[in-house]
């Protein structure tokens, strides 16, 4: 049953263009940052996920989440 719900996730966030593996409960959302608007489509997913869970009263283990910056981080001093 948890998958209909994990899919729906999934689709919503395809949609706002970013890419999205899923195993189980885990869902994991990769967005490449080149451009300031790229910050803007991140935030868009993150905020969609939130809703998300709000509508269907789950819950978003925060101590579980993370960053992985994959690159020169230089680009977050300008």
């Amino acid at each position: 049953m948890f998958l209909v719900y994990v899919n729906e996730l999934i689709e919503l966030l395809d949609k706002i263009g970013v890419k999205v593996k899923a195993f189980a409960e885990y869902v994991n959302i990769y967005v490449r940052i080149v451009y300031d608007i790229d910050c803007d489509v991140l935030q868009r997913a993150l905020d969609s996920l939130q809703q998300w869970a709000n509508m269907w009263q789950l819950i978003i283990s925060v101590n579980k989440c993370c960053v992985l910056n994959i690159g020169n981080p230089d680009w977050l001093l300008m």
